[in-house]
Formats: structure tokens, sequence, C-alpha cells
């Protein structure tokens, strides 16, 4: 599929978002493909981790990113070459041709879910969490901002794992975009979510950043998982669901919140 999909325009103002599910691995031969798209330094990293399933999530994370960035550009998903920053963000290094000029990528994975963004000449961040899992509430009053604490104490008990995740994947998605990671501490910066729909953004220190170039979504791919983007252009988003290397189909996700509402839209079928 790989070979013979046509390239994908990516005009400017659009990210694309990729949903990839997966699970555990069942299929040797397909994995031994994925293998192979692989480089030596990617296969030691990947077998560095204890369980199977961790390692197959790394496999499939490093094949998405491959196999989607060949739907942009002519190069194929084994020639793709990475550099990681100075703050381990992996950036494109090569191989330098006109089309890959400005294309850029974020990456999140949790339990059953891959996102991949990707955008040319747009900063941007992405965050998925699997809202099964337990919401580390005591975390909030030691690392988050205190307006957000406060906030989050005042809902029902019911309603507060929720809150956690919405402030925790928003909270990712920006020290994401900005490429910094923890570097930048998590109570430097609040969101603000209480009017229904909207997403609030606001900075201790507006020397260090602005607050109005940053634009946020939060997505509700699925009933157990949660997305939030953050994006230096207010973008138009596009959609589209993947296995690597087998299917790809246009995908409608629902938006839950955002700091400024525009519509979603499929990729256009290949």
């Amino acid at each position: 599929m790989h070979r013979a999909a046509p390239l994908l325009p990516l005009p400017a103002g659009e990210i694309h978002l990729w949903f990839c599910p997966h699970g555990e691995s069942s299929d040797a031969a397909l994995e031994a493909t994925y293998r192979a798209l692989l480089t030596p330094q990617e296969l030691q990293q990947k077998d560095r981790f204890h369980f199977a399933r961790d390692r197959y999530r790394y496999l499939m994370t490093r094949v998405l990113v491959r196999s989607v960035l060949s739907r942009y550009a002519p190069i194929r998903p084994n020639d793709w070459r990475f550099v990681n920053g100075p703050f381990g963000r992996p950036r494109i290094e090569g191989p330098g041709l006109e089309e890959t000029r400005g294309l850029d990528f974020n990456l999140s994975h949790t339990a059953g879910l891959i996102v991949l963004a990707v955008a040319r000449d747009i900063e941007l961040g992405i965050d998925v969490e699997n809202t099964r899992r337990s919401a580390v509430l005591e975390a909030v009053d030691h690392y988050f901002a205190s307006a957000e604490a406060l906030s989050l104490g005042a809902l029902p008990a019911a309603l507060q794992p929720h809150r956690f995740f919405e402030l925790w994947t928003l909270k990712e998605s920006y020290i994401k975009a900005r490429g910094m990671g923890l570097q930048i501490p998590l109570d430097s910066f609040a969101f603000a979510l209480d009017a229904p729909g909207d997403i609030g953004f606001t900075l201790a220190d507006p020397h260090d950043d602005t607050a109005h170039r940053w634009h946020f979504r939060q997505l509700q791919p699925t009933r157990d998982h949660m997305v939030a983007i953050c994006s230096s252009t207010d973008a138009r988003f596009v959609c589209r669901e993947t296995s690597p290397l087998q299917w790809e189909r246009s995908l409608e996700v629902r938006t839950t919140r955002a700091s400024r509402i525009s519509p979603l839209s499929p990729i256009p079928p290949s």
C-alpha cells in the first residue's frame, strides 16, 4: 500500500492527524516487515523494553511515522532519518528534498492508540491519554497551577478524573509544542476549562512566551481516549485512521473543547 498510494497534499495552515489503534502483535510476517524498516539503533531501542507489548508499541510508532511521512514526500519509509533536538524531540534530518522542507511531526501514544500529527511550518505538540487508567489527582496540588487545582477541587468527585485528563493532555501538548518538555514547570501556565467547550490559556510570566500565539483543541477519538493538540496556527484539521502498510481511511473525530473552533475535515480518499 505504501508504494502505490499517491502523495497527499499538505497545504499551509493544515494539520493532519493520523490515528493508529493497536494491540498485541499477532502477525509474525507483518512484524518482520515492520522490523525491516527500522534502523539498527531503533531496533536496539525496541529491544530495551522489558514487556512484549511495549516492544510492539515502539515498533508500531516508528513504522507509523515512517509510513505516514512517505505519504507527503517521495521517500521510502526506510529512508527517513531523524535527529533528536536538545530536549530529545525527534525531527526529520533527511533526505533533504524540497518536499521535506518545513515538514514536521509530533507523536503520542497510550494503551490502545497512537496519534501522529503532521504539518508544514507549524509548531505543534500532541498528547493522547487512555482515560480508563487511574487519574493521578494528587499531582494537581503539587505540580499544577493553583487556579487549576482550585477549579478541579471545586468539581464533584465523580467529575474530577475527567478534568484531570483534560488538564494533563493540554499541558503535555503545550510543553511538547515548545519542544522543551518538563524544562517548563507545569505551574508556570494554566488552563481555564469552566466554560463548556472553551479552553482559556494564561502564562505566569508573559515575558517567557506569548499566550495568544497558541491555539488548543481537545478531541475524543474513542470512548476511552482523549487527545489535545497545541499549535502555533489556528489550523484546519484533517483526520485519518490507519494500520501502517495495511490500510487507511478517512475519520471523523469529535471536538470537545477548543480555543477557537474550526471544522474537522477528512483527508480526501486516496
